[in-house]
């Protein structure tokens, strides 16, 4: 009999039962299982693929982040912001600009105000910010108000733009520092020369002779007197459009008088001191050598020049002649030799006037 080709048969042979199947089944399912299986492979690649891209998009991204941040911590700045008012504010920021700093913080400079700012080791940095004061400078009938935060009166000038002619002086002096509210005083000086003929009247002379013996009370007249003429030279201060004080050009300023009793200079001396000479002004009625002060007094050195020492002065090209002075005090700046001495003025104007000048000291006794 014939078999079919497909199929499963079973026949018993002692006892054991065997079965058969149809080899053609088996293969078509194996088939089917690796087409399946490799169907799963490639589907679980390209999810592996796909998960792979996105995972690493992820982590560039977050490395991306993470450089930002760091680059961003490392140029952070705790920057403590503060003025000479007492403000303070603390701002953590990467900027360095002051400007910038202080429109973050709040704290804003004004006009003739001054930063300093500092950057520190450690990411720390400070912003100070000292704050002007107002001065007001008087001058040429007008007034200047400037704002500054230190300085001298000279400097409070040329912020102001206003300049001093060889004869002007200020009140307070050049060198004194101002403070908030100080006021400056400009005084304008012009000197004038005028020139006079003044008639000098003649002095009559007698001779007498014994002719006339017997009228002892008789005159004649030899030659009739005539008035002679003489230049005068006068010199006019003029202090802000103001006539201050007319006195002989070359005058001396001390009163004081030599040997002869005239202002003349000396005709007779132990020795010439060449030096500077600066002015000087004192409320105290007393020299540090007990003697007074007053217009004939200078402060020197007592170690050079000793005290009581009559001197005569004058600048060394002759157009300055303070006359004759005796040495009645002493200063730091005559001691260590900055100056040789000191000329005492009875008001504060003229120590400022006299300035610094090179004259001829000449120690008369």
């Amino acid at each position: 009999m014939r078999r079919p080709l497909c199929g499963a048969f079973t026949h018993s042979l002692t006892g054991l039962e065997i079965q058969t199947r149809c080899p053609f089944q088996n293969l078509k399912r194996e088939e089917l299982s690796r087409i399946a299986s490799v169907k799963f492979k490639k589907a679980l690649s390209g999810c592996t693929r796909a998960a792979s891209s996105r995972v690493l998009a992820f982590c560039v991204m977050a490395v991306c982040l993470l450089f930002t941040l760091a680059v961003t911590a490392a140029n952070l700045r705790l920057t403590y912001v503060t003025d000479s008012h007492g403000a303070r504010q603390v701002v953590l920021t990467s900027e360095s600009d002051p400007a910038r700093v202080m429109s973050l913080s709040g704290i804003e400079a004004e006009e003739g105000d001054e930063v300093y700012y500092t950057a520190f080791a450690g990411s720390l940095a400070s912003l100070n910010i000292e704050r002007a004061f107002s001065v007001t400078i008087e001058a040429d009938g007008q007034e200047y108000p400037v704002r500054m935060v230190m300085g001298t009166v000279a400097d409070a000038l040329e912020r102001a733009g206003i300049t001093l002619d060889a004869d002007d002086y200020t009140e307070p002096a050049l060198s004194a520092r101002v403070t908030a509210g100080s006021k400056i005083e400009v005084h304008r000086v012009e000197y004038q020369d005028k020139v006079e003929t003044q008639a000098v009247p003649y002095d009559t002379e007698y001779v007498y002779t014994s002719l006339y013996f017997r009228n002892t009370g008789h005159t004649t007249t030899m030659q009739h007197g005539a008035e002679g003429q003489q230049t005068v030279t006068t010199r006019e201060r003029w202090v802000d459009g103001e006539l201050v004080k007319t006195y002989g050009a070359g005058a001396p300023v001390s009163p004081l008088t030599g040997p002869d009793g005239t202002t003349n200079a000396p005709a007779s001396y132990s020795k010439v001191l060449t030096g500077k000479a600066t002015g000087y002004y004192s409320k105290s009625g007393k020299g540090s050598s007990g003697l007074g002060l007053g217009y004939g007094t200078v402060a020197v050195d007592p170690s050079v020049i000793p005290y009581g020492t009559l001197l005569y002065i004058t600048s060394t090209d002759g157009s300055f002649v303070y006359g004759y002075a005796v040495a009645t005090d002493t200063g730091i700046a005559v001691q260590d030799g900055r100056i040789l001495v000191d000329l005492f003025y009875e008001t504060y104007a003229e120590s400022v006037i006299n300035g610094a000048i090179n004259v001829n000291v000449y120690v008369v006794g």
